[in-house]
């Protein structure tokens, strides 16, 4: 046998559909297998790794998988669970640091923390699972059914972020960082139009396998090379574009202090945690500072009652200064009921005595972390949620702007409320910036608070406005107005930093049109994919 012909043979059985074939002939056991390796690998395109190429070839390996689903005697049921399984693996990865926010809960939370982040996995895994099935009960064979892929499973991603789930977390835009050339077209069409690109064009070398002629069947790939060129050379342009200029007479103080939760909230840690924040703030050069920033949940106590706290301030803040800190707070309601909120809050420090500029209230809570989804009904069961202080939060009445706490008018996001979209287009005047303050020690030493910041970079893109974050052992800083961070923290910094604020950007398309060109986009494809179905029942 010649070399040619060898280098033949080893091409051929290295091509789209002798892969593809090899999956189809896969028994059921080993089918598992590959699916949930498949996950697996999918996972390493997730921040911190990014390396996108893994979750081209886990979606190419899974729209495969599905289509022998469609020969199954239950081709639903079988789509379901092959989906499930590699979504269980895949979205498993970027949740698991949920573990570690039981870990850090500590006493008998400690045993339920890897049963929860599996489970939660697991959880999530189900919406992909009915995509998979709707998938294979299409029966599609042609390349149009990467596009049916696309628009079954970004249903899966928007179905994670419903009112009971509240968790769009590491959406398939994620891939790539924010802040660089591909993630600036999240300046067009939004975090979710990227993301319903990347399902499509990632997926794309699926159809060079199936029915279809050659060209047919080449030519999604080769449409996908061409527009993730075009959305590369797209951003580029847009960075090189960018000139950042910097707020006047506005210096922020970034207080880090890097204490673990167990100290924090042991007994005693009220008092530690505040003197260290106290320390901190009171640093060389506080006289040049206007505000200064404390994260989310900084101390332990609810702050506007403290007076400990509020007086040693006054002694530290003489310059008509403005501290903006994340604060629990309560509130009595009718009869003996006490609500309770997580706040940021906006005090002014002037010569005769402190006063409250604005308060913030969570709007978006994070699910068993600040709440029980269906209250009453979940928590007969034994379910508490996370938290320390208090027993559950109650949701802010809604998203507001701060436009009187001495600095230009801002959007105040408190935690992962950042990792939603669209939500500052829901105030009526346009903010100069966004203040993000978190508690990122829950997730512990995990991808997730990069994750979190990667997230959180991308509402910059999306809506023009520099971000100022301030996480507790998370990662805090300057975010510019195209998802870059001049100014990086580390999660473990304990100090000071004293930063400026960016000036806003131009309005962007997306937030100009609140992503109607993505809209526009997905509607037309799903008739596009309707068509075909119909199409192909007309024709058996």
């Amino acid at each position: 046998m010649t070399a040619a012909l060898q280098l033949r043979q080893l091409l051929g059985q290295a091509s789209p559909e002798a892969i593809c074939e090899r999956f189809h002939a896969l028994p059921p056991y080993k089918a598992w297998i590959v699916l949930a390796a498949l996950g697996l690998f999918s996972g390493l395109s997730a921040s911190p790794i990014h390396f996108f190429p893994s979750l081209v070839v886990g979606l190419t390996g899974l729209v495969w998988m599905l289509d022998r689903s469609m020969d199954m005697k239950k081709p639903g049921l079988s789509g379901f669970w092959r989906s499930f399984l590699f979504a269980w693996v895949y979205l498993g990865i970027g949740v698991f640091w949920v573990a570690f926010a039981f870990w850090n809960r500590g006493g008998a939370y400690v045993f339920f923390g890897p049963l929860v982040a599996i489970g939660g996995g697991a959880f999530l895994a189900v919406f992909w699972g009915f995509a998979g099935a709707a998938y294979a009960k299409l029966s599609l064979r042609g390349p149009v059914r990467v596009l049916a892929f696309a628009v079954l499973f970004l249903a899966a991603e928007a179905a994670k972020g419903l009112p009971f789930t509240q968790f769009p977390w590491n959406l398939p835009a994620h891939v790539f960082p924010a802040g660089g050339a591909v993630s600036q077209s999240a300046a067009w069409f939004g975090a979710w139009g990227l993301s319903f690109l990347v399902l499509l064009l990632f997926s794309s070398p699926a159809a060079l396998a199936g029915r279809g002629g050659e060209v047919q069947r080449r030519l999604p790939f080769m449409v996908s090379l061409l527009a993730l060129a075009a959305l590369y050379a797209g951003g580029t342009l847009r960075l090189g574009q960018a000139e950042i200029a910097y707020q006047p007479d506005v210096v922020f103080r970034l207080v880090n202090v890097d204490i673990d939760q167990q100290t924090k909230w042991a007994p005693g840690g009220d008092d530690l945690v505040r003197a260290r924040y106290l320390e901190l703030t009171a640093s060389e050069g506080i006289d040049d500072v206007t505000h200064v920033v404390w994260p989310e949940g900084a101390l332990p106590l609810f702050l506007i009652e403290d007076s400990v706290s509020i007086s040693a301030l006054t002694e530290i803040l003489t310059q008509d200064q403005v501290l903006l800190a994340g604060t629990p707070r309560r509130e009595r309601a009718e009869g003996d009921e006490v609500r309770y909120y997580n706040s940021l809050v906006a005090i002014r420090f002037a010569e005769d005595r402190p006063r409250v500029l604005g308060l913030y209230d969570k709007v978006l809570l994070v699910p068993f972390g600040e709440f029980i989804p269906l209250g009453e009904a979940i928590s007969s069961l034994g379910i508490r949620s996370l938290q320390e202080q208090v027993e559950g939060y109650s949701h802010g009445a809604e998203f507001i702007t701060l436009d009187n706490a001495g600095a230009p008018p801002f959007f105040p996001m408190i935690c992962y409320e950042a990792v939603f979209t669209g939500i500052v287009e829901q105030v009526d005047a346009r903010p100069n910036w966004i203040l993000n303050i978190s508690n990122d020690a829950w997730f512990g030493p995990t991808a997730g608070p990069r994750q979190h910041l990667n997230s959180t970079r991308y509402r910059a893109i999306e809506t023009g406005l520099p971000i100022i974050r301030s996480a507790s052992r998370g990662f805090s800083g300057v975010v510019d107005p195209y998802g870059r961070m001049p100014v990086r923290i580390d999660r473990r910094y304990d100090g000071i930093t004293d930063v400026r604020l960016p000036m806003a950007g131009a309005r962007t398309l997306y937030s100009i049109t609140s992503g109607v060109l993505f809209w526009l986009f997905y509607i037309l494809s799903i008739f596009v994919v309707f068509a075909t179905v119909i199409r192909e029942q007309l024709r058996r």
